[in-house]
């Protein structure tokens, strides 16, 4: 039996003559193989390897190693772990490391296709210990540990895995679009989803109940927070898991929004009192903007206070609480005594039903300032679709400062970005300046052929003033607003805006009329 060593210890402590040896032989070869070079004595190289028996694997990587440097493989193979070894070479190759998913073995295949077949797919409760003991299995493990690495290098926001009659597919939410990454044999749903579970401190028993955890972890030294959601289907549970950077938090200045609008929205939120709301469709980046808002006025001696559900990135400075329905801390519970704290600012992190709106008005007219999220078309549609829920008129005029609306469109690719002519019939309605050129990404590796990589928001920012606060206790139609807005504040509409960041060559015309034309 070979000599088992702590392998993960050479990641910071590598000697230079060992670092020059695995750059020459590169990552994948050594990740491929499973061994790591440990000490350099003459001309004899002494390795580790995750399995010392592999006579065959051990030959290759002599020759291998023979050929590309000249030196020879000490016979006496130490052992190490695959984790460890991963850990290691994830450290020395932070951008290189394969975050590929490894293939489940037929053994682990055919072990959960000796249940019962209700067992795995229908309502019958596995035990706890037989649940636990499947989703532990080293390969479960490292298979669900790589999905994730793979999913934060690739820059997913979500992760989705679906179970179907046959299959599990897996796939990433990159850039607002799906891409399906993998698709697994049926039976090893069971234990990935479990595997999850058990990270996020779920029931790994219940599978016919809704149930939401979370998880956090270190990838790439980034703090990532894994928001998971679990949702029982005919063919099994299906799992998102939502992916957020807790260390990268943007602030106002790179959200997208131009400079004479920026100046427009800072005279917005640094009134003292009233209300602010930031509307858009789920996933349009509403919350970032309330974080980027926060993390710029925390600077001023204030007392903020955010009602969240859940608390998506911490702030230092600000007071944070997050609704527990279990505990039965709701956003009225919390909301209802949160003006005994003191507070100067109150962020609210959506604005769901009418007595949450109204809460949130009463702490805007005893002297707070309110921000929230509302689900809304654009800017002047906030007024109508917050009387529509039953808000009085005059409690509108009497608080709301102002509201800016917002959607994402993708950022062409600037690897493989190329101007292009889109055909005449595409674009002979969208009333466009003559002298327009248009962009496009070809596809690359670097955004995995998609031409995109990345996002940016659009903007439109109103102001409320007393002409419009006239419309709105008048209950006056959307488009009045709309109109006033643009003669009063010189207002951009969502397509507007979208038409300078094409205009600047940062965006598709394609991005610009699938985020503005379409309903909510």
């Amino acid at each position: 039996m070979s000599t088992l060593i702590d392998l993960s210890q050479y990641a910071t402590n590598i000697t230079e003559d060992i670092q020059k040896i695995v750059e020459f032989i590169g990552i994948k070869f050594l990740y491929d193989k499973g061994f790591f070079p440990l000490f350099l004595f003459e001309k004899k190289l002494t390795i580790a390897m995750v399995d010392p028996d592999d006579i065959h694997s051990y030959n290759v990587i002599k020759d291998r190693v023979k050929k590309d440097t000249g030196l020879y493989i000490d016979p006496k193979v130490l052992r190490c772990d695959r984790d460890a070894l991963d850990y290691t070479l994830s450290k020395i190759f932070p951008e290189e490391y394969p975050a590929d998913l490894p293939q489940l073995p037929e053994k682990l295949g055919q072990k959960l296709a000796e249940l019962p077949e209700d067992e795995i797919f229908g309502e019958a409760i596995i035990s706890v210990e037989k649940i636990h003991q499947i989703a532990s299995e080293e390969p479960v493990v490292r298979w669900v540990n790589r999905l994730l690495i793979k999913a934060v290098r690739e820059r997913a926001s979500d992760i989705h895995i679906e179970p179907t009659r046959t299959e599990t597919h897996v796939r990433f939410r990159i850039d607002g679009l799906l891409q399906t990454i993998v698709e697994q044999e049926k039976n090893f749903h069971l234990p990935i989803v479990s595997r999850i579970k058990i990270l996020s401190k779920m029931n790994i028993a219940e599978k016919r109940l809704p149930q939401n955890g979370r998880y956090g972890t270190l990838v790439d030294t980034k703090e990532i927070d894994f928001r998971v959601s679990t949702f029982p289907t005919n063919y099994g549970e299906s799992v998102v898991l939502r992916l957020l950077d807790r260390s990268r938090l943007l602030s106002l200045n790179e959200l997208g929004i131009t400079a004479d609008r920026l100046n427009t929205l800072r005279e917005i939120i640094n009134v003292p009192v009233g209300m602010v709301l930031i509307t858009g469709p789920t996933g349009s980046g509403k919350t970032t903007t309330l974080y980027s808002i926060l993390k710029e006025i925390k600077a001023k001696p204030k007392n903020i206070i955010t009602i969240e559900d859940p608390i998506e990135y911490d702030i230092e400075g600000v007071r944070q609480s997050q609704v527990n329905l279990r505990a039965g801390f709701t956003f009225i519970t919390g909301l209802n005594n949160i003006l005994r704290q003191d507070p100067d600012v109150i962020m609210i992190g959506e604005i769901r039903d009418v007595e949450t709106a109204q809460i949130a008005i009463r702490a805007a007219l005893t002297g707070q300032l309110v921000f929230s999220t509302l689900h809304t078309r654009d800017a002047p549609s906030t007024a109508t679709r917050l009387i529509d829920m039953g808000v009085e008129p005059y409690l509108l005029t009497s608080t709301l400062q102002g509201v800016v609306a917002q959607r994402l469109v993708r950022k062409i690719c600037q690897k493989c970005k190329k101007k292009y002519n889109p055909p005449a019939k595409d674009i002979k309605n969208l009333d466009l300046p003559p002298d327009m050129e248009f962009y496009q990404g070809k596809g690359c590796g670097h955004c995995n052929g998609t031409g995109y990589y990345g996002r940016i928001g659009i903007f439109e920012i109103l102001p409320i003033n007393d002409e419009i606060r006239v419309l709105i206790r008048d209950k006056a139609p959307t488009s009045d607003i709309r109109n006033l807005a643009i003669k009063e504040f010189g207002m951009k509409t969502l397509w507007e805006d979208g038409i300078d960041k094409l205009r600047a060559g940062v965006t598709t015309i394609e991005e610009v009329i699938r985020e503005t034309r379409r309903r909510l």
